[in-house]
C-alpha cells in the first residue's frame, strides 16, 4: 500500500504532522501541494482558494491527479486538497481509499463508489450539515470542539481525537 497526500491551500499539514506521518515509517508516502499541481507554485492561501474555486485551478488539479490512480493506493487530502482527490475520483481516479479532513467544498460533492471516509471538527462552520452526512459520505467523524485547521495543531486534544478518527479510517 502506498500513500498519497493533498495538503490544503497552505500547503498543510507537513509531513512531520499530517495523520499519516507515523505510515511514513513503514509505507511510502508521497506528498503533493496544490499549488504545484495546478502549476501556480507562485500562489498560496487565498489567491490559491480563488485560483481553485473562481478560476480553472481545480479541474487543472483533478487532471493532474487522475494519472496518480491506482488500487494500491490510500488518499488523504486537506481542506481543498480532499475536495480536488473527491472529483478526480469522479472522473475517473481510481484509488484503494480516500480520507479527507476538512474538505468543506464536499457539501456540493454528490456520492462516489471508492471506499470512503471524511473527517470535519464539529465547530467548522463550513462543513457539510447533517443531511450531506447522512446521505453522501459512506462514513464520518466530527470532532467535537474543533475548527477548520485542528490538524494542523498537533498538541492539541482535536489533533489527538482527528488521529483516531484516521486510524478507525483505515481499520
Amino acid at each position: 500500500m502506498t500513500f498519497l497526500v493533498v495538503t490544503d491551500i497552505h500547503g498543510a499539514p507537513s509531513p512531520e504532522i499530517c495523520l499519516s506521518a507515523e505510515l511514513g515509517k513503514t509505507h511510502p508516502v508521497r506528498h503533493l501541494h496544490l499549488a504545484d499541481l495546478c502549476n501556480r507554485p507562485d500562489l498560496s492561501g487565498e489567491a490559491l482558494h480563488k485560483h481553485l474555486f473562481l478560476g480553472e485551478g481545480l479541474a487543472q488539479v483533478t487532471a493532474t491527479l487522475i494519472p496518480f490512480s491506482s488500487k494500491d493506493t490510500l488518499a488523504i487530502g486537506y481542506s481543498a486538497g480532499g475536495t480536488a482527490l473527491w472529483q478526480a475520483v469522479q472522473q475517473g481516479m481510481q484509488l484503494a481509499r480516500l480520507i479527507c479532513v476538512s474538505s468543506t467544498r464536499l457539501r456540493d460533492e454528490g456520492p462516489i463508489d471508492t471506499p470512503h471516509h471524511v473527517i470535519f471538527g464539529q465547530d467548522d462552520p463550513g462543513r457539510p450539515g447533517q443531511n450531506w452526512l447522512d446521505h453522501v459520505p459512506q462514513s464520518y467523524d466530527l470532532i467535537p470542539d474543533a475548527g477548520h485547521s485542528f490538524y494542523t495543531k498537533p498538541q492539541s486534544h482535536a489533533y489527538a481525537q482527528g488521529r483516531r478518527a484516521f486510524d478507525r479510517a483505515l481499520a
